[in-house]
């Protein structure tokens, strides 16, 4: 309840708890436990193979699982691609593996996160940069596909940062968007992203995926948290990570949240 409170009433200060708890994150010794900090995706139960992944890479099956859905529907032949807030680097290293663009860029405001990718994420092709998703440093017109996983929620003018995306997009590029919002919240999120100017290619509410992946990934998320984590601060945690200990069967949650998935195109 708190929670959703300050998402509500003061959605700065909910901002800025939320960037020092991720700032605390990247301050920690996770070598390569963490790359990731989505909730992932899984189709499994729908009937869908899961994606071949590097036996090394299975760890990280659903967060992995759920860039392979948002970057599947576009090409990426020799494409400039853009991730704003690229966090740990698993979903810029994933895509470049996977997907092979010509070049990625992955900005993020963790200046902590940006000097762990840059050591741990060496491709041909692949940079981190320092930077503000309200307030892009690069020309008008200068990516083929932009990227943004799971982060925007957290912005204190999400606005801002869709007038960026269209700027900075080449004509005919494309806009990789995945995030939640309260149930309440989705009409007015909606048309803000109607109001981006960008065509709606595809849009898909994928809650039921990524709940069924949290609850495939839950033993994993748990002892991330006990390994990695003060005691005295681990409630928060699991919070963060999206699981509730206090119920008798700890299940995943989206704390009444809808997640969706969009693919944009810029005219």
């Amino acid at each position: 309840m708190l929670n959703k409170l300050l998402f509500h009433r003061f959605p700065n200060v909910k901002s800025l708890l939320t960037r020092l708890q991720y700032e605390f994150i990247s301050a920690l010794n996770l070598k390569r436990d963490v790359l990731f900090m989505n909730f992932g995706y899984t189709a499994h139960h729908q009937g869908v193979d899961p994606i071949p992944l590097e036996p090394e890479d299975e760890i990280h099956r659903y967060p992995m699982q759920l860039y392979h859905h948002v970057a599947k529907h576009v090409s990426w032949t020799n494409a400039d691609a853009l991730e704003v807030s690229s966090g740990r680097g698993g979903g810029a290293s994933f895509i470049m593996r996977h997907f092979k663009p010509r070049t990625y860029v992955g900005v993020d405001f963790s200046a902590k996160a940006i000097e762990f990718c840059r050591s741990h994420h060496i491709l041909e092709g692949l940079r981190f940069e320092h930077g503000n998703a309200e307030d892009l440093k690069y020309p008008d017109n200068s990516f083929d596909v932009i990227v943004n996983v799971e982060a925007s929620l957290y912005y204190p003018n999400v606005k801002k940062f869709f007038q960026h995306v269209k700027r900075v997009l080449k004509p005919g590029g494309y806009f990789l968007y995945t995030d939640l919002r309260y149930e309440e919240k989705i009409p007015e999120w909606h048309t803000q992203i109607e109001e981006i100017g960008l065509k709606i290619i595809k849009e898909e509410d994928i809650t039921d995926n990524v709940l069924k992946a949290m609850e495939l990934d839950r033993e994993r998320r748990i002892h991330l948290v006990d390994t990695y984590i003060p005691v005295i601060l681990r409630k928060q945690f699991y919070h963060f990570a999206g699981l509730d200990l206090d119920s008798p069967t700890a299940v995943p949650h989206l704390e009444r949240r809808r997640y969706w998935y969009f693919v944009l195109q810029k005219a």
